[in-house]
């Protein structure tokens, strides 16, 4: 039975690789706080609602309805700024399903220059679950809007310029999530395995596809060690991502990770109490400003 599972999930990893090959918008890994703070290694491992945003398989661990949402400027740069919300909610034997936001601007003098927002609709459920093994599958619909804002004008601040107009796109991301006795996890995460494009004839462009393979394993109670394989597709270069989440006390988590290409660090930690979950990161940079992370969020379940 057991060699039966295994066989099904190298299956399943097989299948996802080959159709996610050939490149959501601008590229961001520092998805939320909880992520960054293990070098967004930790794919395999997520069991809240931001599963929805690396590996959607990762929701059909949610156990009641959660709420979170982050914000961060990245590289600590005035003019940009980045935001999430997302919503996982159990539906019984169905599964869990998720609704989420993701956003981000560029302004200048109180004018956007250019938004981006993606629209997500998850739903992840188990194939296999008992005491020694699981399988579970997910997978997003999302909603790409672009707004290219207004050309710089006779001001040049854009305040009267002219509309460059917007876009919009579907993309359709998978994720497979395996686990043993809920210790060793690996998970895989297909982004856009569709290609979609946005725009049209000349104007076309495609999302930009990525590919990632994560594993975790928790030696001990409260330590839980991350590594991540990831490859935007169309990008020679593969970074490599590994992480640290260390549960000092039952409301507190310290998180920390590395990454290549950027070499990176990460740091942060969690405070989770009452239901309610406050997070921090901080991510280096070899070049750019450091950046700043926040999230907070809420969950439903019983806590004391």
């Amino acid at each position: 039975m057991k060699n039966r599972q295994l066989y099904i999930l190298m299956l399943l990893v097989i299948a996802v690789t080959f159709s996610g090959y050939g490149q959501v918008f601008t590229q961001i890994n520092d998805i939320a706080a909880p992520i960054s703070g293990t070098g967004s290694s930790n794919m395999a491992t997520v069991s809240n609602a931001l599963a929805a945003l690396v590996n959607p398989a990762g929701l059909a661990r949610v156990e009641s309805l959660e709420l979170m949402t982050g914000f961060h400027k990245p590289y600590g740069v005035g003019y940009f700024n980045s935001q999430i919300g997302v919503a996982a909610m159990p539906v019984g034997k169905l599964g869990t399903v998720s609704l989420a936001y993701q956003g981000s601007s560029t302004q200048y003098s109180g004018n956007t220059l250019a938004s981006e927002s993606a629209f997500s609709i998850s739903h992840a459920f188990y194939l296999q679950k008992d005491i020694i093994s699981t399988l579970s599958i997910g997978y997003t619909v999302n909603l790409y809007q672009l707004d290219y804002g207004q050309s710089a004008g006779t001001s040049g601040d854009g305040s009267d310029g002219m509309d460059l107009g917007s876009g919009f796109g579907f993309g359709l991301d998978l994720g497979i999530l395996g686990s043993l006795h809920e210790r060793s996890w690996v998970g895989l995460f297909a982004k856009n395995v569709n290609s979609p494009e946005m725009g049209s004839a000349l104007s076309s462009s495609r999302l930009p596809r990525s590919l990632a393979i994560g594993f975790g394993y928790e030696p001990y109670y409260g330590l839980t060690t991350n590594f991540m394989i990831f490859q935007a597709i169309g990008n020679q270069k593969t970074q490599y991502r590994a992480g640290l989440e260390y549960r000092v006390m039952d409301w507190l988590v310290l998180r920390t990770g590395v990454n290549t290409d950027p070499n990176r660090i990460g740091l942060g930690f969690g405070i989770e109490k009452w239901g309610v979950l406050m997070d921090y990161a901080f991510i280096s940079h070899p070049v750019l400003p450091e950046t700043h992370q926040f999230s907070i969020g809420y969950t439903f379940k019983k806590h004391d």
